[in-house]
């Protein structure tokens, strides 16, 4: 036995040896665990978000899928290796055609349904084209309170990066096993991967509780691995076949894309050294004492209505920025500027972005100070122009949501630069509600990146700010 042993060793140091009586042996066997305890602490290095979504984000895809009735719904898949793609069962469910996009636009060409599941809702489709960049599983799953992640397409939105945590690590139903999720979700992020802080899959996006803010469900990897060890070629179903037998299936449609077009590179890394990264309490002390009240009111019988309220934020003494939306309605004497010491303001001049630019610039003049603000002067917030934060970058939402004023939340960037009736976008997670139209959108460095505008009611946590360099050409022309 010792001699064969010996003869595999050293026709491979690949292997282990699980016995041997010899000194000579279990020396090698030390030095081999060694190395495997190197090989493992290196392995479980962990990323922060950015790194993340560089590191993952060439193994997503996005699936266009057709009825016979030409309806579309869109789904989310990935890589699981060089040319098997695993997704959702629901989501290929109706297909009469299906279209395989990478989030940078290249397109796959589908050969074969690999293998699909009904109950445990997972799917595998083979493509033609080579991908190296796929992504592998975890060993061990997170717990309750670890931050996870997800890359897809939730409302169509194309590459799309979700932040949130584990809510409960273990649901069953119909004797498969979820895990609960606290993350933002929309129709078409089926299919796409839960990550951990290493890049690797921890589940597969599925389920979402209507009813419910943030419950979403996503299937365990004590369901996929059976699922992807047991793939048979008696498994794989032609194109031809597949579409056929979905000759009257119906899709729900879900293809309502805001976007024009969206771009995933970024700049911030340039920003490095050159400008100092500040803490929550410090970027909320710089910046709240810089953030106004904007009211709008209509005559009524002889008084005054207030109609509408947004926040604002000064850039300087006398200009005021917000959204167009929030004034677009009023002449200037019936609009009203609050600073944060409750300080009022008139608004002398209003000039607003064309078309969809939803921004509006205001020159103002103080007309009464308060009791507590008698020698106040407003803060002012630093423009980060030409910055644009990276997938997963973490962001500052600040505003006055629902009439509480001052208010910042915390999120991150889903997708960097966005094109919308060709106006930069940038879409977050920094939760914002009515009220908040107007605030800032403020980068680590404390600068204003975007103005807080809009949100997409039919999912969780997905925002939108119009970028700050929609607003060069209006600054210009309201300081003239």
């Amino acid at each position: 036995m010792n001699k064969i042993i010996k003869s595999l060793v050293a026709l491979s140091v690949a292997m282990v040896i699980a016995f041997s009586s010899s000194v000579e042996a279990q020396a090698a066997k030390k030095s081999t665990s060694a190395e495997m305890s190197e090989s493992i602490k290196t392995e479980s290095i962990s990323y922060d978000a950015t790194e993340i979504f560089e590191k993952a984000s060439p193994a997503i895809v996005e699936l266009k899928i057709t009825d016979s009735y030409e309806q579309v719904y869109i789904g989310s898949g990935f890589f699981v290796g060089k040319y098997n793609i695993l997704t959702n069962e629901h989501v290929i469910h109706n297909a009469s055609k299906i279209e395989v996009y990478g989030i940078d636009g290249k397109e796959y060409t589908l050969t074969s349904i690999y293998k699909m599941d009904e109950k445990v809702d997972l799917a595998v489709l083979r493509v033609k084209e080579k991908n190296t960049q796929y992504l592998t599983f975890a060993e061990e799953e997170s717990k309750v309170g670890d931050t996870i992640y997800a890359i897809g397409s939730p409302v169509g939105v194309t590459g799309a990066f979700l932040k949130g945590m584990v809510s409960a690590e273990k649901r069953i139903f119909n004797e498969v096993s979820y895990v609960q999720l606290d993350i933002a979700s929309g129709k078409g992020l089926g299919g796409a991967p839960v990550l951990n802080d290493r890049g690797e899959v921890e589940g597969v996006m599925c389920l979402t509780v209507p009813s419910a803010n943030c419950i979403n469900m996503a299937i365990k990897l004590e369901n996929i691995k059976p699922f992807l060890a047991d793939m048979k070629k008696s498994d794989r179903v032609s194109l031809a076949k597949f579409y056929k037998r979905n000759i009257n299936g119906v899709v729900e449609p879900n293809s309502i894309n805001l976007f024009d077009s969206a771009s995933y590179s970024y700049t911030s890394d340039s920003f490095e050294g050159v400008y100092e990264e500040l803490t929550p309490e410090e970027i909320y002390n710089e910046s709240v004492t810089a953030m106004a009240q904007v009211y709008g009111f209509v005559s009524v019988f002889g008084g005054f209505l207030n109609t509408s309220s947004g926040a604002g934020f000064f850039i300087d003494e006398n200009t005021v920025v917000t959204c167009a939306h929030v004034v677009k309605d009023y002449n200037t004497d019936m609009i009203l500027i609050v600073d944060y010491k409750g300080n009022t303001y008139d608004v002398e001049r209003v000039v607003a972005g064309e078309g969809d630019c939803d921004v509006a610039v205001l020159r103002v003049k103080l007309r009464e100070t308060s009791k507590e603000g008698a020698d106040f002067v407003p803060g002012t917030l630093r423009l980060g122009r030409d910055y644009i934060p990276a997938s997963g970058e973490e962001v500052y939402a600040l505003g006055d949501p629902r009439g509480y004023i001052g208010t910042m939340s915390q999120g991150n960037i889903m997708v960097p630069n966005v094109v919308i009736g060709g106006v930069d976008y940038m879409m977050h997670s920094a939760a914002t509600s009515p009220g908040n139209s107007g605030g800032a959108l403020l980068n680590r460095y404390g600068q204003v990146i975007a103005v807080t505008n809009m949100l997409i009611t039919t999912s969780e946590k997905m925002c939108l700010a119009v970028n700050i360099d929609n607003i060069s050409k209006l600054l210009k022309e309201a300081r003239q």
